[in-house]
């Protein structure tokens, strides 16, 4: 058959999967990672699109046949833990329907897990770090000879003659590189399908789908043990566009696509004070007026770059709380305590800048008097909106390494999705997976019930938004009553 298009991007979808009966409420972002991709692929003269399938609500039947229409030569997945399920059902469908087509997955799964990966998935390549040079090199091989058997590049980890042949990782585009990289091709994505999340949107009345994400950073100094930021990149550590090219990205945003909410998807946008300063200099010369929402650690919130944060836009600002207990906080290396948290907490408000707090339950030494202790703490904070996450060891972590092959992880991976039915966060030391979650649900519940916190909703966003919330609260998640786990491997 003849190629129609060297490679199309998909990104796949499982909002019920990931966020079972409450998915109305979760938002609908860019799939930038691939974004950022097709526009590097077609500068470097390949023909490309995307299929988002997360955005348009398919099925992975559905974006199989959708795929299939393109014909292309080469399908390339993105995927986190979550959707590692929704994308390897994709991938199985196309070789069944379409084994011609050659397929390759990326992102933080398959970076994390790249033997795993493809031992399990139907995929032909795996993505191992950033994709910038291993999709040049595989559509290149590909091109001169589609049935080519040998990929000796960096990042690409493919099957030879039924052994699994693992290349070293990518190496990490610099940041001098990263700064010229083309913009992202959000013409090729239907922008209109995206939307913000719903307490964004309680500030501002322009439509919640003018909504796109932006980045002036990639990658994290710190090193906690649940998180899997820098599973991509390999390493610790920073990466920063200059202003001047950031800008230039929002200019493009705004004026082509008249986007009025932004996410900023810096792990800590907060780190450089300087910069920061630089960054909202500039948004403030150009008057967009953008409802702009980030990232920061509490140790790097400060009167003066708060102010001119909310003179930029920037009207949420996302903590990582994580918990109310010192002694826990500790324990996972976080490098915080209570009082600088409140003090975060009072900078933020005093500068006019909503704030979110994010906690977790589940942590290795919690029991219910420290998981007690942290729902008190966001009682206590009463912050315009909190996300209660549980302790996850996403593929990638030092949890996960921990975890593994003890039966006490996730069967499926859509599992590790803490909205998912079939959720199954690990036990802590004192306490089971469903304790855990059961407490999680109970503490959303005792938050977002509590009368002080809907009068706050009430005082700053207007009585609508309470009868928001208490909707909100008529949306009971699903639980499976026991969670499938991982088969604990047979030793001799």
């Amino acid at each position: 058959m003849k190629k129609n298009l060297d490679i199309l991007f998909v990104n796949p979808g499982n909002r019920l999967l990931q966020f079972g009966n409450v998915s109305s409420y979760a938002t609908i972002a860019q799939p930038l990672g691939i974004s950022m991709l097709a526009s590097y692929v077609r500068e470097n003269g390949y023909s490309v699109a995307i299929l988002d399938a997360e955005a348009e609500d398919l099925t992975p039947e559905e974006a199989t046949e959708r795929a299939i229409e393109y014909n292309p030569m080469l399908v390339g997945l993105t995927a986190f833990t979550t959707k590692v399920t929704s994308a390897g059902k994709i991938i199985k469908l196309i070789k069944e329907r379409a084994p011609y087509i050659k397929t390759m997955i990326g992102g933080h799964h398959a970076s994390a897990v790249p033997k795993r990966t493809l031992e399990e998935e139907a995929t032909d390549f795996v993505i191992n770090g950033e994709g910038y040079s291993p999709t040049i090199n595989l559509l290149k091989t590909l091109t001169n000879n589609q049935n080519a058997k040998d990929f000796p590049f960096r990042g690409i980890c493919y099957k030879k003659d039924n052994k699994i042949i693992l290349n070293p990782p990518a190496l990490l585009t610099d940041p001098e590189s990263l700064t010229k990289l083309p913009l992202p091709a959000w013409d090729l994505l239907k922008m209109d399908k995206y939307r913000a999340h719903h307490w964004q949107c309680w500030n501002n009345n322009n439509p919640a789908n003018s909504f796109a994400l932006a980045y002036t950073s990639l990658g994290c100094t710190f090193s906690c043990n649940f998180c899997s930021v820098n599973v991509v990149y390999g390493k610790r550590g920073v990466r920063y566009l200059t202003p001047e090219s950031f800008i230039s990205g929002i200019d493009n945003l705004v004026t082509n696509y008249n986007i009025k909410h932004l996410e900023l998807i810096d792990d800590t946008f907060t780190l450089n004070k300087k910069r920061v300063i630089e960054i909202c200099d500039m948004l403030i010369e150009r008057k967009y007026n953008l409802n702009i929402w980030c990232f920061a650690r509490t140790n790097t919130v400060e009167d003066q770059v708060a102010e001119r944060m909310k003179k930029a836009g920037i009207n949420w600002v996302f903590l990582g709380i994580e918990s109310g207990d010192d002694s826990l906080l500790k324990s996972v290396s976080k490098k915080q305590d209570i009082q600088q948290t409140k003090k975060a907490v009072e900078i933020l408000k005093n500068a006019g800048i909503y704030v979110g707090g994010n906690y977790v339950f589940g942590l290795a030494e919690d029991n219910y008097k420290t998981m007690q202790k942290t729902l008190d703490f966001a009682l206590e904070l009463n912050t315009e909106w909190a996300n209660f996450f549980v302790s996850m060891a996403y593929p990638g972590t030092k949890l996960y390494e921990d975890a593994v092959g003890k039966g006490i992880l996730p069967k499926k991976w859509e599992q590790y999705g803490f909205f998912a039915p079939n959720s199954l966060p690990l036990p802590s030391k004192y306490l089971s997976s469903e304790e855990i979650i059961k407490f999680r649900d109970a503490a959303f519940n005792a938050y977002f019930g509590n009368k002080n916190y809907q009068d706050l909703v009430a005082k700053t966003f207007g009585e609508d938004k309470r009868n928001a919330v208490l909707k909100m609260l008529t949306k009971k998640l699903d639980r499976v009553v026991k969670p499938e786990r991982e088969e604990i491997p047979i030793t001799i």
